[in-house]
């Protein structure tokens, strides 16, 4: 017996894949509205991508007569099949107009509560069932709008550096503006594109703790001392691992043992065109678990810092609140990252109407507890 499965699209595609992906149909029918077109490209993209095979069809946004007729052509298009519908997309209209047609026809009715992990099915009787699927963070991105083209892959390297990556955090902890200084201790003039670039790394005589950290610095091939004693750095990687994304790493280790189903570092990609030159983003570090998708933002820089009246940390909240909201739908999270202390009152009050978490440098001792209930909630 066929097994079809007829979804509702919305903005929000997460619900319908949710049961698609659970309940492994044969056949997915779409039903979309004119102005819903771009959503249903992307659902049947991802879809079709997990080889189950898609059809689409028009309903118009507020004719209810005819998302009836479109509901029982469906049915009667297939009268030895297992039909089912997933009503949890669409508009008001569009969603009685199936809910009453699957009724009549006493046929499977489900809708999906994403905040309590379940799929209820509400018609022709009612049942309660787990969410078990586990969407990988490139597929939930895709049904976004995303494309991921690239993360940061080498976990080897990684684990390498982790006791380096470790002792910064308990730098950042123990010392205000060591990170700061680190950050600014590269000079202004960086050569870029020759063969054996040399970076050189100046630290102040005064800064004790980024002094001890000098030797594992070594260790770990980050720097080297030139004939002269000075310290180099040899690539624009350990440029970077030094001026910040350690900390990246050190929030995707955290990530990874708070119980994450699956951790993406650095991720970069492009979005759909549609008539416009594409948008290319980056991520610095996203989480899926379950069928929800988590998105932190990692700073090193320093949150309070003034440019007129306002912190400079508030232009980091916009942006993570625009990219996530893109990125991540209704139940997705938010979240970020700072390794120096958010003083700012005013930082911490509009991250919370943002519906933004804040970790600072006081909640690094525990990154990973926090996480995990972070995850949960």
């Amino acid at each position: 017996m066929l097994n079809v499965q007829v979804c509702l699209v919305s903005d929000q595609p997460i619900p319908n894949l949710t049961t698609i992906v659970q309940f492994q149909p044969d056949l997915v029918i779409l039903l979309y509205t004119e102005d819903r077109k771009p959503q249903k490209d992307r659902l049947e993209r991802v879809v079709g991508e997990r080889g189950i095979r898609v059809e689409a069809r028009l309903i118009l946004p507020y004719g209810l007569a005819n998302v009836i007729k479109t509901c029982e052509g469906v049915i009667q298009d297939c009268p030895d099949c297992r039909v089912s519908l997933n009503i949890t997309g669409g508009t008001k209209i569009g969603t009685l107009g199936a809910f009453q047609a699957f009724s009549q026809a006493n046929l499977p009715i489900y809708y999906v509560n994403t905040k309590d992990n379940q799929i209820l099915q509400v018609a022709p009787t009612e049942l309660t069932l787990p969410i078990e699927v586990k969407i990988s963070i490139k597929e939930y991105l895709s049904a976004y709008g995303f494309t991921m083209e690239r993360q940061a892959s080498d976990r080897q390297r990684i684990q390498l550096r982790r006791p380096l990556t470790e002792a910064l955090r308990n730098l950042a902890i123990t010392s205000e503006w060591a990170i700061g200084n680190l950050n600014d201790s590269f000079r202004d003039s960086l050569p870029r594109n020759v063969k054996n670039p040399r970076f050189p790394l100046e630290i102040r005589p005064t800064d004790e703790g980024l002094l001890l950290l000098i030797p594992l610095m070594e260790e770990q091939g980050i720097v080297r001392r030139g004939h002269d004693g000075s310290l180099m750095v040899d690539t624009m990687d350990n440029v970077n691992y030094l001026r910040g994304f350690w900390f990246e790493e050190f929030v995707f280790m955290a990530a990874i043992a708070a119980g994450a189903d699956e951790v993406a570092l650095n991720v970069e990609g492009t979005w759909d065109a549609t008539g416009r030159t594409a948008t290319k983003n980056e991520f610095d570090v996203m989480v899926a678990k379950g069928n929800r998708l988590f998105f932190i933002s990692c700073k090193t820089s320093n949150p309070n810092r003034k440019e007129g009246s306002e912190a400079v940390g508030k232009e980091y909240l916009y942006e993570l609140d625009s990219l996530g909201d893109q990125a991540l739908g209704l139940f997705g999270k938010k979240m970020r990252a700072s390794a120096r202390p958010v003083k700012d009152d005013y930082l911490r009050q509009r991250a919370r109407v943002m519906k933004i978490d804040l970790v600072d440098r006081n909640d690094l001792h525990n990154l990973k507890g926090k996480l995990r209930h972070w995850l949960s909630r």
